[in-house]
């Protein structure tokens, strides 16, 4: 492909790049409008419109002030956001009251988005997670909502977790139900019969689901195991609509996801902060969104006590560790482990490789550069980097993951190597992998 064609391709890809972040997050509770994927609307006139479609579905500090204490100050740039997001279903269940001011949640999701690595963790919290409530005793963590409100919520999370929360989301399902109606519904495998008397019934097998039959599905607890399987099919469906959605370019069906999240939508973000968390996460791809459970069991109760989940604390420790210092469910170590394993055979000569000087040591990429293209490659370019680079970093183009973990196999297989995907980087050097060589290289 010529470097025209390849910068033109990346351009268009690129126009849709806020279609993946924004629909990412406005499938999980309603953030981000998939609209600013268009030149069109990517103006002020667009903003405008963002902010007009947002009005009234703000929770303020004069609304909720107790929500707002529980809230911690999120400083725009910072790694790392953390939103706290609440599903509830306000009485479309025949047969179900509700006489207090807030309702049990029935779907509850912490979000932790790296700004920087553009990464994002979604830990599914069992709606029967036993937690100790101040002046109600031990309760399951649903009761956290109705009993407390949204900040009650917060506060149980954040201490369940020990991360600040930052921000809080609050669905109604009617909203689930118009955006699965508005993608034109989503295909997906189910592995048992559903009959439930509460809720619906759907037959096993590949199915489309629309919002009706979307809801049975993610509504129902009529698993062999309960609430962790309701969960898992939750995630499944979850990832299975950002696939739908991302490939949506009909804009009135985009304005249609819109205005059914925000008529159902209380938030603690506003219009601007959505906006610009939107152009932060630029360039985020769906794969880089981790589903997991919070790590637990739910052991045979005593006769005549609740049922829990009681949480494994020293696994959800270390989950909770590697999410706020890595932006993940697991360590470097980890993912460098399984990187390695994972190393897939690719042609050498069908993608173009770049090979930067970030050591300063003259004749290092020109020296590299023939080592690799006694190996396959072919065209290999080479340059220095306008600054230093400490760590040898090797950033690739979307689509190019299995291409990079190759380079840097073939440079060297004992070594730990970071792997990034940049869009941006990959674009403005016009290549599809660029190997960043740092002063550590000098060393192995």
């Amino acid at each position: 492909m010529k470097r025209t064609d390849r910068l033109k391709a990346r351009k268009r890809q690129k126009r849709y790049t806020w279609v993946k972040i924004s629909l990412a997050l406005l499938l999980v509770g309603g953030l981000v409008v998939g609209i600013l994927g268009f030149d069109a609307v990517r103006t002020w006139a667009g903003k405008h419109y963002f902010r007009m479609r947002f009005e009234g579905t703000e929770i303020t500090p004069e609304t909720d002030p107790a929500l707002a204490n529980a809230i911690t100050e999120w400083p725009v740039l910072s790694e790392q956001l953390n939103v706290l997001f609440i599903g509830v279903d306000k009485g479309s269940i025949p047969g179900e009251e509700q006489d207090t001011e807030y309702f049990r949640s029935d779907v509850m999701i912490l979000a932790s988005l790296n700004v920087q690595k553009k990464t994002a963790v979604l830990v599914s919290i069992p709606r029967d997670t036993k937690v100790a409530i101040p002046g109600y005793g031990d309760q399951k963590i649903n009761a956290t909502h109705s009993l407390e409100g949204p900040s009650g919520a917060v506060n149980a999370v954040s201490d369940l977790s020990g991360l600040d929360i930052h921000g809080y989301v609050e669905v109604d399902f009617e909203a689930f139900k118009e955006i699965v109606d508005a993608v034109g519904g989503v295909p997906f495998h189910l592995e048992y019969d559903i009959l439930d008397p509460k809720v619906g019934a759907l037959p096993k097998g590949d199915l489309l689901l629309y919002g009706n039959e979307a809801l049975i599905l993610v509504r129902t607890r009529e698993w062999p195991r309960g609430d962790i399987d309701r969960i898992e099919n939750q995630q499944k469906f979850l990832k299975a609509l950002m696939e739908k959605a991302i490939n949506v370019r009909d804009i009135q069906a985009l304005l249609d996801m819109l205005d059914a999240t925000v008529k159902y939508l209380e938030t603690t973000l506003d219009a601007d902060m959505i906006f610009t968390l939107a152009e932060l996460l630029q360039g985020m791809d769906i794969n880089s969104v981790e589903f997991v459970t919070l790590p637990g069991d739910s052991p045979e109760p005593s006769y005549g006590q609740p049922w829990y989940f009681v949480h494994d604390k020293a696994a959800a420790a270390e989950l909770f560790r590697n999410i706020k210092l890595y932006g993940s469910t697991s360590s470097p170590t980890e993912q460098l482990a399984e990187v390695e394993e994972e190393v897939v055979e690719v042609n050498r000569s069908s993608f173009q490789l770049l090979v930067l000087n970030g050591a300063r040591w003259e004749g290092l990429a020109s020296g590299v550069a023939v080592v690799l293209g006694n190996k396959g490659y072919v065209d290999i370019e080479t340059d220095n980097t306008n600054n230093p680079y400490q760590y040898t970093t090797i950033y690739y183009a979307p689509g190019y993951e299995d291409a990079a973990r190759m380079v840097a196999a073939d440079l060297d297989p004992d070594e730990e190597f970071i792997l990034e995907e940049d869009e941006d980087v990959a674009a403005a050097n016009d290549a599809d992998v660029v190997l960043v060589l740092g002063k550590d290289y000098l060393s192995t």
